[in-house]
């Protein structure tokens, strides 16, 4: 999985992507990920979450939200370009640590051990860089090697995400994994990977118009895929998880003001919390896995936070 790329302002990295999964596994998972990964392809490894070292971030000026399971790092009042780019890079990493997992678990059997080893390898990988980026205090002349090599992973994740896509929607690949889920995560890779691009120029502000088209869009897909994986007897539930779409694409296409779209934000945050709690309590049928909730749930917490930050 070697390759060079060339773009922006970080020039021309080399990645070992490879190479650095192999160590993270046997550094961060548990003794039977890293058993398992180190059986090869063809075996019939374990998939789940790595279990990562105990910490908190070391950069000054990072807060903490709590509303969802897992925190979610956020730049502090007064907080610097430092706080503002590893506040990204950690909510990002465990972001993109996480698509790695739901890839791989939708894709079962011995058909797809190879590109499923292939998303282990990147859940591993974004584990170093959410370590990295969580366990040093860095200062604002400090980043570059940080943005530069975590840059070069997204890329690489980006390239294997819309390869998949096309392998998808050609039906050779024949996964459990939507297209759609597919476009949905790489259009986050490439929205991540522009804005490293940013704090690498020295900038970290948000641009309301890019905020809204971009949130609006993947809150609405959330949604749909909240209905599509609730049970048919769900009813009510589907029904509102569908308007909710609805009125965010709707959203999407008009010039919506900042102060609806933070109050559209928060709406959905109450709904992904209410139907978390619905799940994880057995309330709510559904074969939606707990973890891919509290996924969702924390991107509509940064959603609220960036619109709301956004000028």
């Amino acid at each position: 999985m070697e390759k060079h790329v060339s773009r922006g302002k970080f020039g021309r990295r080399r990645f070992a992507g490879r190479a650095a999964a192999t160590l993270g596994v046997s550094l961060l998972a548990p003794p039977s990920l890293a058993l398992a990964a180190d059986k090869g392809a063809g075996s019939c490894e374990p998939v789940g979450p790595l279990s990562l070292p105990e910490g908190v971030p070391q950069t000054p000026g990072i807060a903490v939200d709590q509303r969802a399971r897992k925190p979610v790092y956020l730049p502090g009042m007064h907080a610097g370009l430092a706080a503002h780019a590893l506040a990204e890079v950690l909510f990002w990493t465990d972001i993109m640590m996480e698509h790695a997992l739901f890839i791989a678990l939708l894709m079962p059997g011995d058909r797809l051990s190879a590109p499923r080893s292939e998303a282990r390898q990147f859940q591993v990988v974004f584990a170093q860089h959410f370590v990295s980026a969580r366990d040093r205090a860095y200062r604002d002349d400090e980043l570059y090697p940080l943005l530069a090599s975590t840059r070069s992973s997204v890329l690489q994740f980006l390239e294997y995400k819309r390869r998949m896509q096309r392998e998808q929607e050609a039906g050779t690949l024949k996964s459990l994994v939507w297209p759609l889920f597919f476009d949905h995560i790489a259009r986050e890779a490439e929205r991540f990977a522009a804005r490293l691009d940013l704090f690498a120029r020295g900038g970290a502000g948000f641009q309301r118009d890019e905020v809204g088209a971009f949130w609006t869009r993947i809150m609405a897909e959330h949604l749909e895929f909240i209905a599509h994986l609730l049970d048919p007897q769900e009813r009510a539930l589907v029904g509102q998880a569908n308007a909710r779409a609805d009125a965010m694409y709707q959203a999407n296409m008009q010039r919506v003001g900042s102060g609806q779209l933070a109050a559209m934000a928060d709406d959905v945050i109450d709904f992904k919390t209410a139907a978390e709690q619905g799940i994880e309590t057995g309330q709510i049928k559904s074969i939606i896995d707990p973890s891919l909730a509290d996924h969702v749930l924390r991107e509509a917490v940064r959603f609220s936070d960036e619109i709301r930050r956004a000028r």
